[in-house]
């Protein structure tokens, strides 16, 4: 028999209950602070405690931390127990390899149906309007077919898995997702692996405790250097939060003339610092990159500009070479940095960008970043105004972590592609500044090629920046080939930095 609670306890009780009962998954503590009108998360983290602790809610051993309602009625329930074996992505297709991670405990009454079950962690936010958010643990049940509308695993694309609800048309397989501001994928073919049955909604930790990167930094004294004073203005026109390799600002006055005046979708394959979007701040757009870091940074930009700006504000008080190595390093301690959320992400990778040697982002082949601490420790570090300029035309705008055949899938007829790849190299030193532990061989710009001739035949207006070589002009001999030149300023070799003439290629 449960312990008596307080009459706030018992608000919070049967505001859970009421909230699983009517969607099958229980709140966050963040929607229990709103719902209850609750001063602070930590709050309703104490009262979740007190419920656990006298017995009126639950959670299982090796068990996501979701909450459970207990039921008084029955003292043996059965409890069965389910391999929860990898992740999903809800969003863009990944490849479909099981990992086990370890086992979920439930009771049989939870199930709302027979048969073989495995769960999966979900990735991404193409399922939000479903109450399936990146992070949620998914229970599938297994099986080959589903009826229309239902959320399904499927296998698509050679062994890339992505959860979506499916539709049967005419001649094809509709996998819509639930996210209002993301386009359906379209297959021919299409492998049912299973049916959702159930959602387990982490729960989160109270966010008024410091995250693991503010921890890192408030060990650090303040710095007694000075800084730079942002120059840009609360109105100015959004431009790039981050400097990139080959980075495209200073040449859009070269390019202007090749822009299309009309066009329907951009979509820019290769973002990096995202120039040209912010240049043509169109108002559809696909923006997208295979570089993690970098997009889930263009996410905390987008969706927590104010939290991106404290902690920046917070490492600028800091700013030390100490700290640099120590911020530098956090993707060498795995267990801390998969715990940081986009917003400390994308702190973080400014902070290096504006602070590290030459601001040059280059990772090693374990994918962690290894450039040093550049001369200059007076660095502007946190540019309030463009970052929340940057926000707001980022707020309407498609982002995806993704290779570049996939993210233009959708493209269609009038719609702008802008493809800005790593350049075939024309030096033994051309790929040190790679910013992906993956190179893109000589094998990946033929790849880009057909992929370009696909649109081109589609109807898309393509635009392709490339190296000046023998190479690139004759793989695209039945293209309009135009020489633009780039300062170069980001070569670990001095005496090859400066003017090189460059391709500009278009389809029109």
């Amino acid at each position: 028999m449960p312990l008596p609670i307080t009459k706030r306890q018992k608000q919070v009780f049967d505001f859970i209950k009421k909230y699983i009962a009517e969607r099958g998954y229980s709140p966050t503590l963040e929607e229990m602070k709103k719902g209850l009108k609750l001063s602070a998360v930590s709050t309703v983290y104490q009262h979740i405690n007190v419920l656990i602790d006298k017995g009126y809610i639950k959670k299982f051993d090796n068990m996501a931390r979701a909450i459970e309602i207990n039921d008084t009625n029955k003292k043996n329930q059965s409890l069965i127990k389910i391999p929860l074996v990898g992740t999903i992505a809800a969003g863009e297709p990944i490849e479909a390899i099981e990992t086990p991670e370890k086992l979920i405990t439930l009771s049989r009454e939870e199930l709302p149906s027979h048969g073989k079950h495995y769960a999966l962690r979900v990735n991404g936010n193409s399922m939000i309007d479903d109450g399936i958010f990146d992070g949620d643990i998914v229970v599938i049940r297994e099986q080959q077919t589903a009826d229309n509308g239902q959320t399904v695993v499927a296998i698509i694309d050679d062994n890339q898995a992505t959860l979506k609800r499916i539709y049967r048309e005419k001649n094809r397989f509709r996998l819509q997702p639930a996210n209002q501001t993301l386009l359906p994928f379209y297959r021919t073919e299409v492998e049912v692996r299973g049916v959702v049955v159930k959602i387990i909604r982490e729960l989160e930790p109270a966010q008024d405790q410091d995250s693991e990167l503010i921890k890192l930094i408030k060990t650090m004294p303040p710095t007694t250097n000075s800084h730079r004073v942002a120059t840009s203005e609360p109105n100015e026109k959004a431009k790039p939060f981050i400097q990139w390799v080959g980075g495209k600002r200073e040449m859009i006055p070269q390019y202007e003339e090749f822009i299309p005046k009309k066009f329907n979708t951009y979509y820019e394959p290769f973002l990096g610092g995202g120039a040209m979007f912010f240049y043509l701040q169109p108002e559809k757009a696909v923006l997208s990159d295979n570089n993690t870091e970098l997009i889930k940074s263009y996410e905390g930009v987008r969706d927590n500009a104010e939290e991106v700006i404290k902690i920046l504000k917070e490492l600028k008080s800091k700013h030390s070479e100490e700290l640099y190595t120590k911020v530098r390093n956090l993707d060498r301690e795995i267990s801390i940095f998969h715990k940081l959320n986009n917003a400390e992400i994308a702190a973080r990778m400014i902070y290096l960008n504006q602070t590290c040697f030459n601001g040059l982002y280059r990772v090693n082949q374990k994918s962690q970043f290894n450039v040093p601490i550049g001369s200059s420790l007076n660095r502007l570090i946190c540019d309030e105004h463009t970052l929340r300029n940057a926000s707001k035309v980022l707020k309407k705008i498609t982002i995806k972590e993704t290779d570049f055949n996939t993210s233009v899938n959708n493209a269609q007829k009038g719609d702008f592609i802008y493809f800005d790849p790593p350049y075939y190299p024309i030096s033994v030193y051309s790929d040190f500044t790679r910013y992906t532990k993956e190179k893109f061989y000589k094998e990946d710009q033929i790849r880009l090629k057909n992929e370009i001739d696909r649109l081109s035949k589609i109807g898309c207006k393509i635009m392709l920046s490339n190296s000046d070589c023998e190479f690139v002009r004759d793989l695209y001999a039945d293209y309009n080939l135009h020489k633009v030149y780039s300062n170069r300023s980001l070569n670990c070799k001095k005496d090859q930095r400066g003017k090189v003439s460059e391709l500009l290629i278009t389809n029109y």
